[in-house]
């Protein structure tokens, strides 16, 4: 097994032949070895020192082997604990192994079994710390905190998640392709008392009928034409977790039923089976489709959909949100420039994103940063050119075009003053600074631009630009 840097293992063993020739052994191995001759010399050794593994044999001199292993462990709680007995029968070693102890090994025993036993431990326990970090991550991904949106509408979902997490209510998030309902869906289970548990995920529109119920109830051997062994499927995956059911709208009838079952008892059958599967999870469903039209149009059960419908969640689409435009751009500049935040955006790249109407929504923001990103080369600014040809030739691409009114409404007499200024501003760049030809494009008198030059202190700024007269 390969390792960074070498393991310590501390031996405890009263043998003087036999613990040397351990020592030796191990040391030829790669590994750093200490040891000890009695109990109470592997225990002061163990105290001021962390080893990765303690190897003790199980009678010794004053304290035993097991006092050693509860003392380390006290100590170490990921301290790896392997047995050596010689002596009693192996139900003593068995016992010794409910206190802690990783593995034993009886003697005699070939030194090449030590190194096997060694290897293992140290593999499971690599693989329990990369679980244990990747849990963590994935915690910290989806923290409330961690999604993007300071738009009024985002914090108010953000509340209500972090309100209906601690619950195992059954959630329905709406909103367009795009929009993050599957973030949010995490986001409630990552916030929730099962974020130890799995979230099970499935695209219900992305399988065939034919085999969606398979793939959600599992399926007995022989049940048909290739089920060649029983399976289980995502609910039972789920267990004591949460599965989330993606774009739900396309379920079909006969499985919408089924549905209904499990939301209201938890249980169901296996496809062939007879036994009756019973299941503790949370149940988060999503949908782009409108699920209240389809109820009116008898294409979606209603009792279905109000089981489902206990705590709705309708996500915004991004051209209702605009203002979380540039802090989703910077996130993606970063994920892409490998959380190196050096590159930025172009006030008309900026403009051209803001002014924008996003049908694909956030994941259509995230592809054409990732393809910005891609062509800047040594350059450290996104340029209008970098974007996907949709969005610069876009019919919207006019500043502030695209009326939006938020939720908390807005001061029309500063939003109009923000157009007039940048209209002025982009009739001078327009003309290089000539004051003549951007009234004309204006439609304003030569005295009425000076006039507003003024009120928006924009005089300094015209006077850097040589002022030319027609």
């Amino acid at each position: 097994m390969e390792r960074t840097k070498p393991e310590s293992i501390l031996i405890v063993d009263d043998e003087t032949e036999f613990r040397n020739a351990i020592v030796a052994y191990l040391a030829g191995e790669g590994y750093q070895v200490q040891a000890a001759s009695n109990g109470e010399e592997g225990l002061e050794l163990l105290k001021t020192l962390p080893f990765d593994i303690l190897l003790t044999d199980m009678k010794l001199p004053g304290i035993d082997g097991s006092a050693v292993l509860q003392g380390g462990l006290a100590l170490y709680p990921e301290l790896i604990c392997i047995i050596i007995t010689g002596y009693g029968t192996v139900e003593s070693a068995v016992e010794v192994m409910k206190k802690g102890a990783y593995d034993y090994i009886a003697k005699p025993f070939q030194l090449l079994e030590i190194s096997h036993v060694l290897q293992q431990a140290l593999e499971k326990r690599r693989l329990k710390e990369e679980n244990a970090y990747l849990k963590t991550q994935l915690k910290e991904k989806y923290k409330i905190e961690s999604i993007i949106g300071n738009s009024k509408g985002m914090q108010e979902i953000f509340q209500l998640v972090e309100t209906i997490s601690s619950t195992n209510s059954t959630v329905l998030i709406t909103g367009e392709t795009g929009t993050g309902k599957e973030l949010i869906a995490k986001a409630i289970h990552y916030n929730s008392q099962r974020k130890d548990q799995k979230i099970v995920s499935i695209n219900c529109g992305a399988i065939p009928e034919t085999l969606l119920e398979s793939e959600l109830f599992g399926h007995v051997k022989g049940a048909f034409t290739g089920a060649h062994q029983t399976r289980i499927g995502r609910f039972e995956q789920a267990d004591k977790g949460t599965i989330f059911l993606d774009e739900i709208g396309n379920m079909s009838p006969s499985l919408q039923v089924k549905l209904l079952r499990v939301l209201q008892e938890r249980e169901f059958e296996r496809v062939g089976g007879t036994e009756t599967i019973k299941v503790d999870v949370r149940i988060i469903a999503a949908t782009s489709a409108g699920l209240k039209e389809m109820v009116e149009q008898n294409l979606f059960r209603s009792d279905l959909y109000y089981r489902l419908n206990v705590i709705p969640i309708q996500l915004p689409p991004l051209r209702e949100r605009r203002e979380d435009i540039p802090l989703l751009a910077r996130h993606f500049i970063k994920k892409f420039c490998g959380n190196i935040e050096t590159k930025t955006v172009s006030q008309d790249a900026m403009k051209m994103l803001m002014s924008y109407s996003w049908p694909g929504n956030i994941r259509q923001l995230e592809n054409a940063i990732e393809r910005a990103v891609a062509l800047l080369g040594l350059r450290n600014i996104i340029l209008s050119s970098d974007l996907p040809h949709e969005i610069q030739n876009s019919k919207d691409n006019f500043f502030l075009s695209d009326i939006f009114i938020p939720d908390e409404g807005i001061d029309l007499n500063d939003r109009i003053a923000v157009l007039e200024r940048e209209l002025i501003l982009q009739s001078l760049e327009k003309t290089g600074g000539n004051k003549n030809r951007a009234a004309k494009l204006l439609n304003l008198k030569r005295t009425t631009l000076i006039e507003k030059l003024r009120r928006f202190d924009l005089e300094k700024e015209s006077a850097t630009e040589k002022d030319h007269f027609a």
